[in-house]
């Protein structure tokens, strides 16, 4: 959250409360005023230790600075509630700002409320003392001083009883009578500790035996107490003694506010901050304290059980038969879920959307955890029906069973969701323990992609290129262009690292766009250099890239800005992005990858497609694009190598000599001079890999291109740009 959009929140706020109330100050004035304490509401939302308390203070705060309109503090909740969490969520998160703010306003709250009515208590235990003061201080104005202080007193909405110093109540006003119930003059004679419950009364009696004996000169506490009717109220107690002229206790002032209402309120916000409105479930935040409760109370070699649950197929329900469905089955799943753990000691919380949690607490016998996995799906699978229709869903459950020795709540959910993340592509119902060592492989990898958007920055990206010659050598027909990592700690990283991680991030576009543009400027750079044609630059591009619907306008945008030639750029498709195994299209995306390779055919560029290994989905691709290069997949060489049976040689061999016959030329990845000779007898015409070259910075391009033009001035290589 911006300081401007910090500045614009205390604008609106300022607005309600000078609509609300008289303020003292001026316009300008008010909102430097509520700025600082929008700053102090939005750094208690964010920081790593939450403090609610910081709402409390900013309540008491508005009371001081006479923000007491009888609408102030009901416009301040609802601009807080309304607008605040939307405005954090522009910022990375670092708890459940929603459940934060709900805390912050209900504090906010209880605060302003305490501070206003102890403003009240104070202005009226002022004039009491002075209406004491005064009978005391001159006899001939008695009767008009009695008569004043009974009119303040009685009228008072505050609740008051005085009381001898005993305890023996000798006068109420019309307010206490109606809060507790009692007719006008029934609790006159009697002990005031008689009003609380017997659990109570001893901790009450020392309070006011301190006032008696003038230990304490005031006190000021929360007590329930009981009402004529039996029933009971949550009240704020505020008694002082009153002393005569020789300071000796004369009487006793209770004040009593009923803030059972306000005590409600809390309790409700407080709820509605640790359990989910749509199941009443615990939810993430209740969740973690819950968890870090249990591994504080467990023996540290105790094993606790945390399963990270994801619905599956839950979308189709959702969105097939409508959100009110969706919301029927979450909550029919969240009791199912507490049936199946109803003989454990377990919690079941959700976590958001159609994800919930279950922490199983170490038990006799031993948890058998695919067993219960079983029992939760089976569950889950029994059909419910909404209108007739039997709807049921299953779970994609990740786990982790640990050892409560060193063991962090934070640590655990998040390698339960590590794990459930990366079963979801197996399939549905699946389910998988946590393994450290995927993990760390994971997390490295999400490491370099959270790290790659600053590398590009600080210059740690290169770009690398690579002859594609035909399979003999004795021609160049391509430069393949390509990403590298100069990474400070892991050194150099490859193209295939580098676009990995990428397309973890939307950085994939960012990156893609910086290799199409260096690689054009680093083409025409040649061109000048030499005066003569250079072939084409070959890029192949990321899934994302190519399906992305921009995709065309960014290459016409480098063309622009380079002064490229179209023929001068050759662009390359992996075929998993447009078609499956089947030959149908990937979804839009695979259409969408489809169109931006015809539209750049008509450009006249030269597209390709890279990753082929031969099937039905790269055949697909063949016949329905207008491709001009096919890139075999890496592993294609090797597998060759390894076929003794020469099946696949052959069915190698027959793919590629009709993938010739229509005017396709096939590159194959080439590391030695037997990889040569097995792909010259298959029928690929062009190669790229160590036996020609390997990948360097543009200065290793040019002997080759000095090379290529002195062995054949007169003849350019095909599709070269000019």
């Amino acid at each position: 959250m911006s300081r401007a959009d910090r500045e614009v929140f205390a604008r609106q706020w300022a607005a309600e409360i000078a609509g609300a109330s008289y303020v003292s100050m001026g316009p300008e004035e008010l909102v430097a005023y509520l700025l600082g304490l929008t700053h102090q509401l939005v750094e208690a939302a964010l920081a790593v230790e939450f403090d609610p308390s910081v709402g409390h203070r900013i309540g008491v705060d508005m009371v001081g600075a006479h923000f007491t309109g009888p609408e102030t503090l009901g416009t301040t909740v609802t601009l807080i509630v309304e607008r605040l969490p939307d405005l954090l969520d522009q910022v990375p998160r670092r708890a459940d700002v929603t459940g934060r703010v709900a805390r912050l306003t209900g504090s906010l709250a209880a605060g302003y409320a305490t501070a206003l009515r102890e403003r009240s208590l104070d202005e009226q235990d002022e004039i009491y003392r002075a209406g004491l003061r005064a009978r005391r201080q001159a006899q001939q104005e008695l009767t008009a001083s009695e008569a004043r202080f009974r009119g303040v007193f009685h009228s008072s909405p505050v609740a008051i009883a005085i009381s001898e110093p005993d305890g023996r109540i000798v006068q109420t006003n019309r307010s206490l009578d109606a809060t507790l119930g009692y007719s006008p003059g029934e609790l006159l004679g009697r002990q005031l500790t008689e009003l609380f419950a017997p659990d109570d009364r001893p901790t009450v009696e020392e309070h006011y035996r301190g006032l008696a004996t003038g230990r304490d000169s005031r006190f000021r506490v929360r007590f329930p107490i009981r009402l004529a009717d039996g029933e009971t109220a949550v009240i704020y107690l505020d008694a002082a003694v009153l002393l005569d002229a020789e300071q000796v206790p004369e009487a006793i002032v209770t004040m009593i506010d009923d803030i059972t209402d306000l005590r409600l309120i809390e309790q409700r916000l407080l709820h509605q901050t640790l359990h989910d409105v749509q199941t009443g479930l615990p939810n993430r935040q209740y969740f973690l304290t819950h968890l870090e409760k249990v591994l504080g109370q467990l023996d540290p070699s105790a094993v606790v059980t945390v399963m990270h649950l994801d619905l599956d197929g839950f979308s189709a329900i959702n969105d097939g038969l409508g959100h009110q469905a969706g919301e029927q089955l979450l909550d029919v799943v969240a009791r199912r879920l507490e049936w199946v753990v109803a003989d454990q000691q377990a919690m079941v919380a959700r976590l958001g959307a159609d994800e919930y949690a279950i922490l199983i607490e170490p038990g006799d016998p031993v948890l058998d955890i695919g067993a219960f996995a079983e029992t939760i799906n089976t569950e889950l699978a029994e059909p419910f029906y909404i209108d007739g229709i039997g709807v049921a869903v299953t779970a994609t459950i990740g786990i982790v069973a640990r050892r409560v020795a060193g063991a962090k709540p934070e640590e655990l959910m998040r390698a339960a969701s590590a794990t459930l993340r990366r079963i979801r592509g197996r399939g549905k119902r699946q389910w998988t323990l946590f393994d450290p060592e995927i993990d760390a492989a994971n997390r490295a990898k999400l490491q370099l992609a959270a790290a790659m958007p600053g590398a590009l920055e600080s210059g740690e990206l290169r770009v690398t290129y690579q002859p594609v010659v035909t399979l003999n050598g004795d021609r160049l027909v391509g430069i393949e262009a390509a990403l590298s990592w100069q990474h400070p700690q892991l050194g150099m990283l490859s193209n295939e690292q580098c676009v990995e991680a990428a397309e973890r991030t939307g950085a994939v576009h960012e990156i893609g766009q910086w290799l199409l543009r260096t690689a054009a400027e680093q083409a025409v750079s040649w061109r000048q250099r030499s005066g003569a044609p250079v072939p084409p630059v070959m890029i192949d591009l990321t899934p994302s890239q190519a399906q992305d619907p921009d995709l065309v306008a960014r290459v016409r945008a480098v063309l622009r800005e380079t002064g490229l030639a179209p023929p001068g750029l050759e662009l390359r498709a992996p075929v998993t992005a447009i078609r499956t195994v089947s030959g149908e299209l990937v979804d839009e995306g695979g259409g969408q990858a489809e169109d931006n390779l015809r539209v750049l055919t008509e450009l006249g560029m030269r597209a390709g497609l890279y990753d082929f290994g031969g099937g039905i989905r790269g055949l697909r691709c063949v016949e329905d694009l207008s491709v001009c290069v096919l890139r075999i997949a890496e592993p294609a060489s090797q597998q060759l190598a390894e076929d003794p049976s020469r099946i696949l040689s052959q069915a190698t061999q027959a793919l590629v000599h009709i993938i010739r016959s229509v005017g396709v030329d096939v590159v194959a990845p080439v590391d030695s001079a037997e990889q040569a000779a097995d792909w010259g007898r298959i029928g690929a015409n062009w190669a790229v890999g160590a036996l020609f070259g390997s990948p360097g910075p543009s200065q290793s391009i040019e002997p080759v291109l000095d090379a290529a033009a002195t062995r054949d001035p007169a003849q350019p290589s095909p599709n070269v740009t000019n």
